[in-house]
């Protein structure tokens, strides 16, 4: 048979298209799984209930931070962002609760501003087409620069003992962590949302072909709006889990970066393509619980912080290069523009 041959041949799959046909969230969560059987063998303490609980708390709150740069990723959109959003917001309370507001109200005002800062990405980048990293790194910063100078009075807040923000992120219900259970309604909620909503199938499918959604009649645009708007929301109720667990959050350049690398590891490492509208909420679920364990056996190990680093960093690339290997480039995608 020849080259020609073979390169008509329709019937020929390449390992390549058996693995694109393959969901991802189960290679991953079979590689959670053996990680954690790995972890357990050689780790003092790993499989503790104060760890194993430890470990699903705090992949709760990045996950939920996740699932909300899924479904903008999902619409070939990108979200630098959330962590501005999640840790500004989450502080902003608690300095405005200081001076004497109402928990609620202070929590309505933060969330509001959540819902104009996700308007303001989703409105410049659909309507003036200025490339989302830009926008949303910019965005993310102005949050965070805007809250510090007219909010913030100090450094940390603490999370007041008898607040709702307090309990949210402790206690258990039926022996479930508090946040695994919000955790859990926020994957939930995002996943009735791609799989059974008329809004959420069109943005995977804006994702998947930009063009022909447009040309389908789709409303690209607002659909665009909308998927910074949720990001922006979820965003926001993770930077209220994670003060919650921690008892406190800072505003800085050096908290902002570890989650936004987290979320976007826990989003490629889950098999959301970069170039848009595929991925399932099943594979962030499963990056996330993939990344927690991995950053707890790094600490557990007692690696630097440095170490720790280049681990993360590897894992990162690795899942990108694996992803545009899978999804490779062709003209459609770059018809759809880049990010």
């Amino acid at each position: 048979m020849t080259t020609a041959t073979v390169a008509a041949d329709p019937g020929r799959v390449t390992l390549r298209g058996r693995l694109g046909r393959f969901d991802q969230a189960f290679l991953v969560l079979g590689i959670t799984v053996l990680l954690a059987l790995v972890g357990g063998a050689t780790t003092t303490n790993f499989l503790t209930t104060g760890n194993l609980t430890s470990i699903l708390s705090l992949s709760a709150a990045f996950g939920i931070l996740a699932v909300g740069e899924a479904i903008v990723i999902l619409g070939k959109g990108l979200d630098l962002s959330v962590a501005g959003i999640g840790l500004g917001c989450a502080q902003a309370t608690l300095a405005l609760m200081s001076t004497g507001m109402p928990e609620w109200r202070a929590i309505g005002l933060m969330v509001a501003l959540a819902v104009v800062i996700g308007l303001v990405n989703g409105v410049i980048i659909a309507f003036l087409n200025v490339p989302a990293l830009f926008v949303t790194l910019a965005t993310g910063m102005l949050v965070i620069g805007g809250i510090d100078i007219l909010v913030l009075t100090q450094n940390v807040y603490s999370v007041p003992g008898s607040s709702f923000l307090a309990a949210i992120g402790n206690g258990s219900v039926l022996g479930v962590p508090r946040p695994v259970i919000i955790a859990g309604s926020a994957f939930l909620a995002a996943w009735l949302f791609i799989s059974y909503t008329s809004p959420g199938r069109l943005i995977r499918a804006m994702g998947d072909n930009f063009d022909t959604a447009r040309a389908s009649g789709a409303p690209v645009r607002p659909l665009q709006i909308l998927t910074y708007v949720i990001s922006a929301l979820l965003a926001a109720l993770a930077g209220y889990v994670t003060m919650s667990i921690q008892g406190s959050v800072q505003t800085t350049i050096t908290s902002f970066d570890p989650i936004l690398f987290t979320a976007l590891t826990v989003v490629v490492i889950g098999g959301v393509s970069l170039s848009g509208g595929r991925g399932t909420v099943l594979g962030v679920l499963a990056g996330a619980m993939f990344v927690g364990i991995l950053n707890n056996l790094l600490v557990l190990h007692g690696l630097s912080t440095a170490v720790q680093d280049l681990v993360r960093g590897a894992v990162l690339i690795s899942a990108i290069a694996f992803d545009a290997w899978l999804h490779p480039r062709n003209e459609e995608t770059e018809k759809s523009g880049e990010l």
